[in-house]
């Protein structure tokens, strides 16, 4: 169970360069981080009462209000990017957003004892700050650090590490930059959606 979490909790990482921002008052970030946590925990511990698409409907606000979807669509979608109007930026947004809860609601359907500790906040420069946590199961504990940075004022997650590992979204971000390269934003986005669909039908 813990490594089909893991493997979906680390889908969001990527790598982001911002500039400077004010100092973060203490326990702000955190707060974004256990936020999330806490919902995870709560469809984990729901998962069979709510089904897939309680999970989801669940997950949807909380992810809107942690994550800057924005960045992570941007950053995935490559170079390519640049070159597209604000009306597909929205489109392609959307469709990220989706396919994040949905890999959320997907993975976390069960629990078994999981809990995850905050281990303290770090200044990662830049203007990001670094919520050091752990993921511990029943046999096996795993860090997983997560960066964030202000997007107004406010916290939101832009990036997480577990492990030094490889992300799933460091995987899919030359597979979702291929297809919006070679197929333009209609076909990212129908791409996307068909992900979504394939994780509701598997409940």
């Amino acid at each position: 169970m813990l490594q089909r979490l893991i493997l979906t909790v680390c889908f969001v990482c990527l790598t982001v360069t911002v500039s400077p921002i004010r100092a973060y008052a203490a326990d702000e970030a955190t707060a974004v981080v256990d936020k999330l946590h806490g919902v995870l925990l709560s469809n984990m511990k729901d998962a069979s009462t709510l089904k897939f698409s309680g999970r989801r409907d669940r997950l949807a606000p909380v992810v809107h209000e942690t994550f800057d979807l924005e960045t992570m669509a941007r950053v995935s979608t490559g170079a390519t990017w640049q070159k597209i109007n604000e009306s597909d930026r929205a489109e392609v947004v959307d469709a990220f957003a989706d396919w994040t809860i949905a890999n959320y609601a997907s993975q976390f359907d069960g629990f078994d004892g999981e809990r995850f500790e905050i281990k303290g906040e770090a200044d990662a420069g830049r203007g990001n700050v670094m919520v050091n946590t752990e993921l511990h199961a029943s046999n096996e504990t795993v860090a997983l650090n997560y960066r964030l940075r202000q997007k107004g004022e406010v916290w939101r997650i832009i990036d997480i590490y577990m492990d030094g590992a490889v992300s799933q979204l460091a995987m899919r971000r030359g597979e979702f930059a291929a297809v919006l390269g070679q197929g333009g934003v209609e076909k990212l986005v129908g791409h996307m959606r068909a992900l979504t669909a394939k994780l509701e039908a598997g409940g």
